[in-house]
């Protein structure tokens, strides 16, 4: 399994309608609401990268009233790697 971050940003006054509707997606793991230029950080889980891509794609930015995500998706090459810096 494939583990993103997603950054949201939402239309003012619809945070709570958001926050909501984030909980109610399967494959977002955690919202947490923060304060600032964004307004929600999600992660989100797939089967791979394509996947992850396709969850914030089709069901986080389709959600109206969301208005721009930045998605940051594991890097397995370097978990892979990280015995070789010890």
């Amino acid at each position: 399994m494939t583990k993103g971050i997603v950054l949201i940003v939402v239309e003012p006054s619809l945070e709570l309608e958001i926050y909501e509707k984030l909980l109610k997606l399967e494959e977002v793991l955690e919202v947490t609401p923060v304060l600032g230029t964004v307004d929600f950080i999600a992660r989100v889980e797939g089967v791979d990268h394509n996947e992850v891509a396709a969850i914030v794609i089709k069901k986080i930015r389709g959600l109206k009233g969301v208005t721009s995500t930045k998605t940051f998706i594991e890097d397995e090459f370097l978990k892979e790697l990280e015995g070789l810096y010890k």
